[in-house]
């Protein structure tokens, strides 16, 4: 990050503290943030740098093996880049590091200006928005969404119990705030 890029980050925390001043909300930097709290409201992302995403130097190594050495990547508003390359290049690793699966072992990974991904865990960087798809499809093409949703919920699996199954308003609040993140 160029030290013109801190300058700003700093401002723009010092602002998010004054106004948390007067509102009475916490401006935490990221230190508390909390499962489903989103570091950021939908649509207010600083993109003052001109990016929506960057990683800088980043690298990660596994047992001795180097996935990811020194990796530096930004993407611009609205940008689609495709990420090709052999088995083994470390594609997948990328991802890994995007999306708080896998913490690499130096670098810096930022969504907008201000937030450092590397502060927050693989479920709070989803209700940020950032997530993937697997190549694999794992649902039933001929049901509904929130059908196959039902399907995944932790029940009994056997028989008598899935003919007998009937959704409870606790499973029905946790599909429906699903089908809201999604």
């Amino acid at each position: 990050m160029t030290p013109d890029l801190m300058e700003q980050g700093a401002r723009h925390f010092e602002e998010a503290q004054a106004k948390a001043a007067i509102t009475g909300h916490t401006a935490s930097g990221g230190r508390s943030a909390g499962f489903a709290r989103l570091a950021a409201p939908v649509g207010e992302v600083d993109i003052t740098h001109g990016r929506i995403l960057y990683l800088e130097d980043v690298s990660v190594s596994f047992d001795g093996f180097k996935a990811i050495n020194k990796l530096s990547l930004d993407i611009a508003p609205g940008e689609l880049r495709c990420i090709i390359g052999p088995n083994g290049a470390g594609k997948t690793t990328m991802m890994d590091i995007i999306t708080g699966k896998t913490r690499p072992n130096e670098g810096s990974v930022y969504f907008g200006s201000t937030i450092n991904l590397l502060r927050y865990n693989e479920p709070q960087i989803a209700q940020m928005g950032i997530g993937r798809k697997f190549q694999k499809p794992t649902v039933f093409e001929k049901l509904t969404v929130f059908e196959n949703l039902e399907l995944a919920l932790k029940t009994n699996k056997n028989v008598k119990s899935s003919m007998l199954f009937k959704l409870d308003s606790s499973q029905g609040d946790k599909l429906a705030d699903i089908l809201q993140t999604i």
